[in-house]
């Protein structure tokens, strides 16, 4: 039976794939009508203190359980299908995704403005509108969830806000799509734009679509080149971590700008510098990234051959 999963191409474990996610879904539907039950959600309208715990178990359920089904099931090894490991060489590109995401802040803002003011023809206007109340009861919901009150509640938040979607998506997203179309393509860099595109679209938020893809071409690269999941795991953290302290010290009145719309002076010419340091940094971590991985692959032939003059 494994070497059946093992053997299958492409195309149909993504198919297994999505059949994991959609019996996922419906263990959380299951689960979170159980954990409203019990707090009394059903029969009254849920507060945020139960919702966002309901959002974190059911993400858990829905993207990561099916994940690491997909691993054991397809390779055998969820720990070596996501390279999970941290070696050394690895630390350094890692550390460059996270300031890479910082540097990328300014340039991802600006698209997020333009995006939003993008307007659909007037013959889908009506779509238009469902979707933008959609993306306006999703962003009240995430408001809802930061307001409340307190450190406790804060770290709540970093950890059903920011680390549970981050191991989610980056497990599903980078750890299976990406990887399993890099061997579908036999292209990382198609690879990489294709799960980007589906990363965004998955969030069904359109107005959001052209930042999010950017956020996900450069947490792909980050993977792909760091050989190590926990490189683009890190800095989609850090980008939602942001978010959530910041959010925090705007509504203490220690940060003044809106961490949702910075509002920066001249915020095109921040945009462009953003994305030329992003550019440039993005190319550093690509070459350091490969220069690690193959002075890596050398130590470690030289460490097994016998042959090798350790003198060198």
């Amino acid at each position: 039976m494994k070497d059946l999963f093992r053997n299958m191409g492409p195309l149909g474990r993504l198919a297994f794939f999505l059949l994991f996610v959609g019996a996922g879904l419906l263990v959380a539907s299951i689960v979170t009508s159980i954990v409203l039950l019990g707090t009394g959600g059903v029969k009254e309208a849920p507060a945020a203190g139960q919702l966002i715990w309901v959002q974190g178990i059911s993400q858990l359920v829905m993207f990561l359980c099916p994940a690491l089904l997909f691993a054991w099931l397809f390779e055998g090894s969820a720990t070596t299908f996501f390279q999970t490991g941290m070696r050394k060489w690895q630390v350094l590109p890692a550390l460059l995704a996270i300031l890479l995401i910082i540097i990328a802040i300014p340039a991802i803002d600006f698209l997020t403005t333009w995006n939003e003011s993008l307007h659909l023809p007037e013959s889908l206007s009506s779509w238009e509108a469902s979707m933008r109340a959609k993306q306006e009861q999703s962003q009240e919901l995430m408001n809802s969830f930061l307001s409340l009150p307190g450190v406790g509640n804060m770290l709540l938040n970093l950890l059903m806000l920011a680390a549970i979607p981050t191991v989610c998506e980056e497990f599903v997203f980078r750890g299976v799509i990406q990887k399993t179309l890099v061997g579908w393509f036999r292209n990382p860099h198609v690879a990489i734009v294709v799960t980007a595109a589906v990363f965004s679209l998955t969030h069904f938020e359109m107005f959001y679509f052209v930042p999010r893809f950017v956020l996900g071409v450069v947490l792909g690269y980050a993977f792909y080149y760091s050989r190590t999941i926990w490189a683009s795991v890190l800095a989609h953290f850090t980008n939602n971590a942001l978010i959530v302290v910041l959010t925090y010290a705007h509504n203490a009145g220690l940060f003044s700008a809106d961490p949702q719309s910075l509002h920066l002076p001249c915020p095109a010419a921040f945009a462009i510098g953003s994305l030329i340091l992003t550019t440039l940094m993005l190319i550093l971590t690509v070459k350091i990234g490969k220069k690690s991985a193959k002075n890596a692959k050398f130590a470690n032939l030289q460490e097994n051959d016998p042959t090798i003059n350790k003198d060198i």
